[in-house]
C-alpha cells in the first residue's frame, strides 16, 4: 500500500508554564453525544479527527444504525472524496497494545494499559515502572502454561516497563488528564533499504527514513497514536491537547492525508442514489428505532451489523442471502427472538432486500477507493505479511484503510476483505 505524502498540521498556540511547558486545562471535559468539528482543524495527532461516539462507523454500516439518511451520507462522503475532500482522509494506523497515560489531579503520572486503568479490584493506574511491571506480572498470561505465550506476554512487561520514563518526560508536569492510544513501537525501528520497518499488530509499515516522519522516527525511542482524552473515571472524550508532548522520545505521529483524489464510478454512485431514493421508505420502516423497540427487536441493526462481520470468513457475496440461517445459530438469540427475527424480515422484505444492496454497492465504490489510494507513490507502505500473526491466505499489500472525517460522525474506509479477515483470522 502506498500512502501520501505527510502534512503536518500546526500546532495550536498554547499557555506555558514557568518552565516553558505546555500548560494545558486543569480538568478534563466529559464525553457528550455530538458533532465533529471540520477535519484536522487544531489537531496535530490521531489518525482522524476524533468525534465523540467511540465507534467509527463502516461506511457500508451507517445504514443499520440511521436508516436511509445514514445511506444518504455515506454514498455523498464518498463521492467528495474526489471532489476535494480527499485531504479529509487519514490513515487507519493498525496499533497495538492499547494503552493511557497521563497525570492524575495530584500530578502523579500514570500508565497503564486500557484494562489496568479501569480495572476493579485492584488499582491498575500504575504510577511507577515498578508498579506498572507488577501489575501486569499477577495476570493470567505472565504464568501462561505454554512458553512461547509466556514469552511474549514478558517480553510485553518488559517494553511497557522500558516505555514508562520516555512517557513520563514526555507528558508536562502541569497536565492533568489522560491520553488513550495504541502502540506502534518500544523501540526506534531498524533501517532496512532506507526504510524503517514496524509491526505493532497485524499491519507492518515501512517508512521511509529520508522522509519527514521517518526523520522524527530518528529521534524517537517509543512510537504512539493518539485517539481520545480520558478522565479520571475512564470517560472518554475528543483529543484536545495532542500537541503538549515534550521532546523527541516519544513520537506521537500525527495525521497522514491522501495526496490526491481517486476517480469515482458515477454510475455505481447514481445506482445507489437510485436504490435509496426509491427505497427510502421501507428502508426506514425496516430499520425503525421505534418500531423494534415496541417489537422488542431493538438489537436487530447489531444483528446485521455481527452478520456482515461473520461474512468476512464466508466471502462477502449475496449479502443477506443467508442472514436467517445465521441469526439461527446464534445461542444469544431465544427461539422466540429467532421466530420474530424471520417473521419480521419477511414482513418488511422491500427494505430489507433495499438495505443490503446498499451496502454491497457502498461496500464495492469503498474498495475501488481504497485500491486508488494504496497505489499512490507516497513516503509510507503498508501490508499484511509474514512479520506478522495473520494467516498466510490474508497476505498481501494493504493496511487497516483510511478514516474519513465527517461532521456528522467519521466514516472508515476499511477493507473487510483483507484486513479484516487477517485480523479475524488470529488466535489472540
Amino acid at each position: 500500500m502506498r500512502y501520501s505524502d505527510i502534512k503536518l498540521v500546526e500546532k495550536r498556540k498554547h499557555k506555558t508554564g514557568p518552565a516553558g511547558q505546555a500548560k494545558a486545562k486543569s480538568t478534563m471535559p466529559k464525553a457528550k453525544p455530538g458533532r465533529t468539528e471540520h477535519p484536522l482543524q487544531g489537531k496535530l495527532v490521531g489518525e482522524s479527527t476524533i468525534f465523540e461516539d467511540a465507534r467509527i462507523q463502516h461506511a457500508e454500516d451507517i445504514i443499520f444504525w440511521e436508516g436511509s439518511k445514514g445511506a444518504v451520507r455515506a454514498i455523498e462522503s464518498l463521492k467528495s472524496i474526489e471532489t476535494g475532500k480527499h485531504g479529509d482522509v487519514t490513515i487507519k494506523w493498525d496499533g497495538s497494545p492499547a494503552v493511557i497515560f497521563g497525570r492524575d489531579e495530584n500530578g502523579a503520572f500514570v500508565f497503564t494499559d486500557k484494562s489496568g486503568f479501569t480495572a476493579k479490584g485492584y488499582d491498575g493506574k500504575a504510577r511507577s515502572a515498578d508498579d506498572l511491571e507488577t501489575m501486569l506480572g499477577n495476570r493470567p498470561g505472565a504464568n501462561n502454561p505454554d512458553p512461547k505465550k509466556q514469552q511474549g506476554y514478558r517480553l510485553l512487561i518488559n517494553n511497557m516497563k522500558a516505555a514508562w520514563t520516555a512517557f513520563e518526560l514526555a507528558t508536562p508536569k502541569d497536565y492533568k488528564g489522560f491520553f488513550k492510544g495504541d502502540m506502534l513501537y518500544f523501540d526506534t525501528p531498524k533501517i532496512e533499504d532506507g526504510r524503517y520497518h514496524f509491526t505493532p499488530n497485524i499491519v507492518t509499515y515501512d517508512v521511509k527514513a529520508d522522509s519527514p516522519i521517518g526523520q522524527r522516527i530518528t529521534q524517537s525511542t517509543v512510537g504512539i497514536v493518539i485517539h481520545r482524552e480520558v478522565d479520571a473515571a475512564g470517560t472518554e472524550g475528543p483529543l484536545q491537547s495532542g500537541d503538549i508532548f515534550q521532546g523527541n522520545a516519544v513520537l506521537v505521529l500525527p495525521p497522514v492525508v491522501t495526496q490526491e483524489p481517486p476517480q469515482i464510478n458515477d454510475e455505481h454512485i447514481k445506482e445507489l442514489q437510485a436504490i435509496v431514493s426509491k427505497s427510502a421508505g421501507p428502508i426506514d420502516a425496516l430499520l425503525s428505532n421505534q418500531t423494534l423497540t415496541d417489537l422488542k427487536l431493538k438489537k436487530l441493526p447489531d444483528l446485521f451489523y455481527a452478520y456482515l462481520n461473520s461474512k468476512v470468513d464466508t466471502g462477502l457475496t449475496e449479502l443477506g442471502s443467508d442472514f436467517l440461517p445465521f441469526v439461527n445459530n446464534k445461542k444469544a438469540v431465544s427461539e422466540v427472538g429467532k421466530r420474530k427475527v424471520a417473521d419480521y424480515c419477511q414482513q418488511n422484505k422491500a427494505g430489507y432486500d433495499a438495505m443490503w444492496r446498499v451496502v454491497s454497492g457502498i461496500m464495492r465504490v469503498k474498495d475501488d477507493i481504497i485500491n486508488q489510494l494504496e497505489q499512490q507513490e507516497a513516503d509510507i507502505k503498508a501490508s499484511i505479511g509474514p512479520k506478522g500473526p495473520a494467516a498466510s491466505d490474508t497476505h498481501g499489500a494493504g493496511g487497516e484503510g483510511y478514516v474519513m472525517a465527517h461532521p456528522g460522525g467519521d466514516i472508515k474506509l476499511v477493507p473487510r476483505h483483507t484486513f479484516s479477515k487477517a485480523n479475524r483470522s488470529v488466535q489472540r
